[in-house]
Order: structure tokens, then sequence, then C-alpha cells
């Protein structure tokens, strides 16, 4: 038989020592073992130019399905707030008026444009690359293919472009010719189709890597917009002989229409008011119709508009149901010379 030499209490020690060394030592390799089962996307996400994407992370329940479910909702608006940031990166300002017709002029359709309900391409939704479950959160990691958007996108503007085109050949007179009051419904058609393409361009951006360069109009469909602005300019809007000559003319210029008096569309309205009182609030009630003749002093449409004002005055309630009543019935005038053939 062999005795130890240490007495029984050092044994205790070292062994003690030992199961803890050997314990902290486990535990490390555990740590390091659960830190290492964790994806690396879940931290850094891929990047690519093809592909964007986000990490959503949601609580763990007891319905892991649906915890997913949330998760991957929260990545898709990861995609989303980097698409709001890149825009916000790119020199989106409107051109202001400044000085000169032609700045006038850039104002005008760009405010015209801004007037057209434009459709909406439908895009890619964003799919589900990886699923990660942890002991307290899942994580999905979500993405969108850049490249089907820009694709499908472009093709949009360039089918634009050819519409723009076409209409642009029915035109009597060249583009470095004045426009002529036979073209003005040429013109005026051609303001949904460059609405449609500003729209679709500006979602191109999102996507795109070249964000200043992304649908850019070449030399034909620049210098067509051009003859588009200068048409604007030249067909003006006569409302001098109604009794709401201010507010019509205000109305006209919010749709990128040029008022003026002696021009080549005339404005006329019959309209009649009606007010009440209650609690003290004056209520006016203004309605009638609004008549467009053309260059030859032909009635080319009409449009039956009601409107209502409200104020603390007779005056201020019936100024602002005569402002409200413009504005609609300018709005329905819009919508008719602008509408596609």
């Amino acid at each position: 038989m062999i005795y130890s030499a240490l007495p029984t209490p050092y044994r205790w020690v070292i062994t003690t020592s030992l199961v803890i060394s050997l314990t902290g030592c486990l535990g490390t390799q555990t740590t390091q073992h659960q830190e290492e089962a964790v994806p690396s996307w879940v931290l850094s996400p891929p990047k690519s130019d093809a592909h964007l994407y986000g990490v959503g992370s949601a609580p763990r329940i007891d319905n892991v399905a649906l915890a997913f479910i949330q998760a991957e909702q929260n990545g898709n608006v990861q995609i989303a707030q980097q698409l709001r940031t890149q825009i916000s990166q790119v020199n989106t300002q409107d051109i202001q008026v400044r000085s000169g017709q032609g700045a006038e002029q850039i104002s005008q359709t760009s405010t015209a444009y801004t007037r057209i309900a434009t459709s909406a391409i439908e895009l890619e939704q964003a799919t589900n690359e990886q699923r990660f479950a942890g002991e307290r959160y899942v994580y999905a990691l979500q993405s969108i293919d850049r490249r089907r958007i820009v694709a499908k996108l472009t093709r949009a503007i360039n089918d634009t472009d050819d519409q723009i085109r076409r209409q642009a050949a029915l035109l009597s007179q060249s583009d470095d010719q004045p426009p002529v009051a036979q073209d003005w419904r040429i013109y005026m058609s051609l303001i949904p189709y460059f609405a449609q393409r500003k729209s679709d361009q500006k979602e191109l951006s999102l996507y795109s890597t070249e964000h200043n360069t992304a649908g850019k109009a070449d030399v034909n469909i620049r210098s067509i917009e051009q003859q588009l602005s200068n048409a604007l300019a030249f067909y003006g809007f006569d409302a001098s002989q109604t009794k709401q000559a201010d507010t019509l003319a205000s109305a006209l210029s919010r749709f990128g229409l040029t008022p003026k008096n002696d021009s080549t569309f005339t404005l006329s309205t019959r309209t009649t008011q009606q007010s009440e009182t209650q609690n003290g609030r004056v209520y006016v009630f203004e309605e009638g119709s609004l008549a467009l003749s053309g260059p030859t002093g032909a009635r080319l449409a009409s449009w039956t508009v009601s409107a209502r004002g409200i104020g603390k005055s007779q005056e201020s309630a019936e100024k602002e149901a005569s402002i409200n009543w413009s504005n609609q019935a300018i709005e329905a005038m819009f919508t008719w010379l602008t509408q596609l053939p």
C-alpha cells in the first residue's frame, strides 16, 4: 500500500482547485461555443451592389413561427430605412423660381407633374434568406434584389419615353419653333407621361447604385420637355371676366398653368352662394359651373363643383368658399386637360 505524502487537507485543496479549474475551462468553452453559434449576419449583414439586406429581430415566444414573421417584418423595415437614407443623400432639391422666364417655366412643369396621379410599379418583395433562433430572440435576414427592380423600372421609363416621342411627333411645329394654338391638346397629353417618368425615375434612384444618372433623359426627351415648358407658358388661361378672377388665377398657378388676360383659353363661371350660422360660426356653400373655351371661342368642356367655407365672419367664410371652389374647379379642368388619349 502506497500512502500519499500530502496531508489530507492539502489533498482536498488540490482536488477542489482542479475541479474549479476544469469547470472554468468547460464554462469558457461553452460560452465560446454559444458565441460561435450566432451567425455573423446577425451583427453584420452582407453588403452587395446586387442586393439590399436587412436584419430583423423579435422576442422568442412559444409560437416560434409567429416570432419569425415579426422578425422578417422588422428586417423589411430596416431595408426601407436604408432606402430612405440613400435618397436623402441624393440631391433632390426642387428647382425654385429665381429670375427669368426659363426658371419660371421649369417651375411650372414641375408643378404640373406633381398634380398628376401616377401609377406605382409593382416591385419585387423582400425575401427571407436565413433565420436563427437564439435563447431569447429570433433573427431573420431579409433581402431585396436590386437588379430586378432596376431592370423593371428602366423598362418602364423606356416605354414612357417611347410614348413621349410618339406624342411629340404629332406636333405641327419643330422643336426650335414656338408652340401654336392648334397643338394645345398634344402638349397637355404630354404632362402625364412626363409626370410618370419623373415618378419612376425617383423610384429608380432609390434602388440603383448610380443615383445621379439613373433614368436620365436623353437629348431628345429633354428637348421635348423644353417644348412643353414653353407651351405651358404660351397657353394662358384668362379668368379675368369671372367673379373668382383672383382665386382662379391662384388655383391655375398651383397646377402649373399660366393665368393671363387675352390668352389661348378663356374661363367663365356661373356660381351661387348660400350661408348659415351655427354656434357663432358662418358656413358658406358655393356651387356652380366652370366652363373652358378654346382658341376659336368654342366651348370645350364644363364642370359642376360645390365647396364650403367656414369663418368667424360672413366675409371670411365667403372668401374661403371661393378659394375652395376655385381649387376644385381647376383640378377638375386640369384632370380633363391632361387625360391620356
